[in-house]
């Protein structure tokens, strides 16, 4: 995996080539539709102004949900595709990968996972 950070200070995502695996506890998480490059009156929003979907497709899953007291791992209840949602201060941690946006989030920043 190939780490091309390209962070600014008018961007609040990080800028890598490629969607990277998550570890431990963490999950990956494709963002759902992004709001519109323009408003109504045709203002164009740049990326960082742009409001995201507070939802997304489970795509990268870490080693383990978290750990008992023990040690022992606890698999995560979430499954790869599963559509989820989440609070939208939950997603601290996003990534830009080509034009597509992904969160990292933790299985507690989940607040439901959604039925077919």
């Amino acid at each position: 995996i190939t780490w091309i950070l390209k962070e600014s200070f008018d961007s609040d995502y990080i800028e890598v080539k490629s969607v990277p695996q998550p570890i431990r506890d963490n999950i990956m998480v494709k963002r759902g539709k992004v709001e519109s490059d323009t408003t109504d009156g045709g203002i164009i929003l740049v990326d960082s102004s742009r409001r995201l979907d507070n939802s997304g497709t489970v795509v990268g899953l870490g080693d383990y949900a978290r750990r008992t007291k023990k040690g022992t791992k606890i698999p995560f209840q979430v499954e790869l595709e599963d559509r989820v949602y989440f609070e939208w201060h939950s997603a601290q941690k996003k990534l830009k990968v080509g034009d597509d946006f992904y969160v990292i989030l933790t299985e507690q920043d989940i607040l439901f996972v959604e039925e077919d």
